[in-house]
């Protein structure tokens, strides 16, 4: 990752945000004592990015990449569901929990497949040549 152009956050961070009903945006940022340790090797370079429902706090999915890439598009395991996220690393062997993030609502599809294809005659009259 090159080299940020602004200061790194006061503390670290990690953000969930619904991007459409299929899949999660989500970022992470870390201090500059947290990315110390990452370039000293105190943790593993992979970072593994765990969805969990909020309701009962079971985990519905996870998700690893390399603890610079610092954001991850995401699948919804279910639509219509309220999740969080929690960001681990390897630290000798053992996953530990960095950071935690926001609840967000995967929102659902809107109606059937046959309903969101379906457009007016009108629509047609005006879009064909």
């Amino acid at each position: 990752m090159p080299e940020l152009s602004r200061p790194l956050p006061a503390e670290d961070r990690l953000v969930l945000l619904p991007k459409n009903p299929g899949a999660f945006f989500v970022f992470w940022q870390f201090a500059g004592g947290r990315s110390d340790a990452f370039r000293a090797g105190a943790f593993a370079p992979e970072v593994e990015l765990r969805l969990v429902y909020s309701e009962d706090r079971t985990q519905a999915s996870s998700y690893r990449a390399d603890w610079q890439a610092a954001r991850a598009y995401v699948p919804v395991p279910a639509q219509g569901r309220v999740y969080e996220a929690a960001l681990y690393a390897q630290r000798a062997g053992a996953w530990e929990k960095l950071l935690e993030s926001n609840q967000a609502a995967a929102p659902s599809a809107a109606g059937a497949a046959e309903e969101r294809a379906y457009a007016s005659l009108e629509f047609h009259k005006r879009v064909s040549p």
